[in-house]
């Protein structure tokens, strides 16, 4: 518990995990991840469903407080990503880091095409 607590309050890598609900009914399901009160950037994204959706997909939005999507590098991150299978994760590791001002937050959007009910989860890599 000491190194998370360290890295909130002094800086450095901090991990936190998130859970997407996604119903059994075709639609765009949404999850906001605000990852800071403060300015911090993102270093990478771990994705995994826990069920295989033929044709389901995903997609990574940057957005300011506002839930606006920001400007710089048009604020997709990663656009129409398939589901690859059963606790199939895919990672996505931002090289150059993605910044993110105070109250921005990254947003995930599972499109449930095969109308199959699952949990989609997350595991997001913060640097402060």
């Amino acid at each position: 518990m000491a190194l998370p607590k360290r890295a909130r309050d002094e800086g450095g890598s901090f991990y936190k995990g998130y859970k997407l609900v996604v119903g059994a009914s075709p639609d765009d399901y949404q999850m906001d991840m605000i990852l800071a009160d403060k300015g911090c950037a993102v270093n990478g994204i771990l994705i995994t469903p826990d069920k295989a959706g033929t044709g389901d997909y995903f997609t990574l939005t940057h957005l300011d407080e506002n839930g606006v999507v920001v400007k710089k590098n048009a604020g997709i991150i990663a656009e129409t990503i398939y589901n690859m299978g059963k606790f199939v994760t895919q990672e996505f590791d931002f090289v150059s880091l993605e910044l993110f001002d105070p109250g921005h937050k990254l947003r995930l959007t599972y499109t449930n095409v095969a109308g199959i009910a699952m949990n989609v989860y997350t595991t997001v890599e913060r640097v402060t």
